[in-house]
């Protein structure tokens, strides 16, 4: 389990609306999210998504983006992307909507999609009951999602770019190569109807998936890959024979 204090809450602005409200919570999902992820097109220049507090109380709520550090602060995290508003609260069965403005493109990929994080930051407010807990311990909750930037050109991948990852198999690993432009978000079930989630593999690149035991060169693989409407497309592969280091490895 994470320790408690990664979950500390991350910039000065947040630690002086605490200290002036008392506010802190319990790590529970009270605002909840129109989408799983974010996708700028390659004309775009901002997104919005709907936030909605399900909760019976006000949330407190700050939101930032980062490049893939976890441990990065809004206040050191450095991306084209500014959220607004930053800091924020929510009462009771409130939506509201949060803006993703793309400040410039200039560093990015000009071929591949580029990838950010978006934190929601999540502050319940101080319960009734800790005057009679005083041990008692709080904590907000942090929520992620990707945000996917397209450069000028490229457009949503279509089924036959999905069908192009390759999955060879080498002793107690599956290698998933992804020779497109997308990253590509997937599950698998393995020829011995294992099932492995939550694997995201970068464009250009390949990613090795540990299992516990030897795949075997020729049996079938079932994979499915989510699309930008949030569906999953389903595809059947055939495992590949790794051959040689430039299989396993491959030059892009």
């Amino acid at each position: 389990m994470r320790n408690y204090r990664q979950w500390l809450v991350f910039s000065k602005v947040i630690l002086t609306l605490l200290g002036l409200t008392g506010w802190y919570g319990p790590a529970q999902a009270a605002v909840n999210i129109d989408r799983t992820r974010i996708i700028f097109a390659s004309d775009d220049i901002a997104q919005s998504l709907t936030l909605s507090n399900d909760n019976t109380t006000p949330m407190l709520l700050q939101v930032w983006t980062d490049a893939g550090n976890i441990d990065a602060s809004p206040d050191n995290s450095k991306t084209p992307l500014v959220a607004l508003p930053p800091v924020f609260k929510m009462q009771p069965g409130e939506l509201r909507t949060l803006r993703l403005l793309l400040s410039s493109r200039q560093q990015l990929a000009t071929d591949l999609e580029s990838l950010f994080w978006l934190n929601i930051y999540q502050i319940p407010p101080l319960p009734h009951d800790i005057k009679n807990n005083p041990r008692k311990l709080v904590l907000p909750l942090r929520l992620r999602l990707k945000i996917l930037i397209r450069p000028t050109g490229l457009k949503a991948p279509t089924e036959a770019e999905e069908k192009k990852l390759r999955f060879i198999a080498k002793e107690n690993t599956i290698r998933i190569v992804n020779p497109t432009s997308w990253y590509m978000s997937l599950t698998l079930t393995t020829d011995d109807k294992k099932s492995i989630g939550d694997i995201m593999v970068a464009p250009k690149t390949a990613l090795d998936v540990p299992l516990t035991r030897s795949p075997t060169p020729g049996a079938s693989i079932n994979y499915a890959v989510i699309n930008d409407s949030g569906n999953w497309r389903q595809y059947t592969a055939i495992l590949e024979k790794y051959i040689s280091k430039s299989d396993f490895i491959p030059e892009f």
